[in-house]
C-alpha cells in the first residue's frame, strides 16, 4: 500500500488517532501496541501500511513538523501585531 503522512491527533484508552495531513476527513486508528514510535500530539508521521496489512512502518518527520509549528507561531504573532 501507499505511504501517507498523518498528524497525530490524540491517544485514547487503547488507540492512537491520526488524521491524514491534507485530508482531515481520513482518520487512521491504530492500536497502541502497534504504534512503535515515540511521537507527540501534533507530530507529522509518515506511515506505510505493510502489503499484507500485518503492521505499519513509522517515520516521524521532525523537520517538517517543526517547520509547520513555526509557520503557525509566525501567523499567531502576525495576528497579535495587527
Amino acid at each position: 500500500m501507499a505511504t501517507n503522512k498523518y498528524v497525530l491527533d490524540r491517544f485514547d484508552d487503547f488507540f492512537v488517532i491520526l488524521f491524514e495531513k491534507n485530508n482531515k476527513t481520513k482518520k487512521l486508528v491504530i492500536l497502541k501496541d502497534k504504534f512503535t514510535v515515540e511521537a507527540k500530539i501534533g507530530d507529522l508521521i509518515e506511515i506505510h501500511i505493510n502489503e499484507d496489512k500485518s503492521g505499519y512502518d513509522f517515520t516521524i518527520l521532525k523537520e517538517e513538523t517543526n517547520n509547520t509549528k513555526q509557520r503557525l507561531l509566525d501567523l499567531i504573532e502576525g495576528m497579535k501585531k495587527n
